[in-house]
């Protein structure tokens, strides 16, 4: 059976983790790092998987965290500061990586300086999770997600 819906759009934010230190920079109580991304074989609907699942803001991991394997974490290819206030993650899969349907994307961060508690510092946290419809991967395919964050 064909899909003719019209695909979703994609639709990324910040978690509550993510919102929450973004806040807490600004009063400058901590510092942190964008770290890396991964991605996941979750984020769409399977009877129709041109529609995308709700975001659950409260989430700290992916739906089905595919790739990099065991929960880890895949360095950003480059990061870009076109202005003050934006940062651009490029986030690549070589052909040989995450060959699966995929339809989720999470940015994690690290904190790297916290003046409330020393403890808080090295902390990785899913910062923000896009869901897209399905992206079909093939070892024929290397693909670039490009992770806008604007502040």
């Amino acid at each position: 059976m064909p899909y003719t819906d019209t695909p979703d759009p994609v639709i990324a934010t910040l978690t509550d983790i993510g919102r929450t230190n973004f806040a807490r920079v600004i009063t400058g109580e901590i510092s942190f790092k964008l770290k890396g991304f991964a991605v996941g074989r979750g984020g769409y609907l399977d009877p129709n998987p041109v529609h995308i699942t709700p975001i659950t803001t409260s989430s700290t991991t992916l739906i089905d965290h595919f790739f990099p394997t065991a929960g880890g974490i895949k360095s950003f290819e480059l990061l870009e500061f076109p202005t003050p206030k934006t940062i651009v993650a490029n986030c690549r899969l070589a052909s040989s990586e995450a060959v699966a349907g995929l339809g989720e994307l999470g940015i994690w961060s690290e904190i790297i300086y916290s003046s409330v508690s020393p403890v808080e510092v090295g902390t990785e946290y899913l910062m923000a999770v896009a869901h897209f419809p399905l992206v079909t991967k093939t070892t024929r395919q290397a693909i670039v997600y490009r992770a806008i964050i604007q502040f």
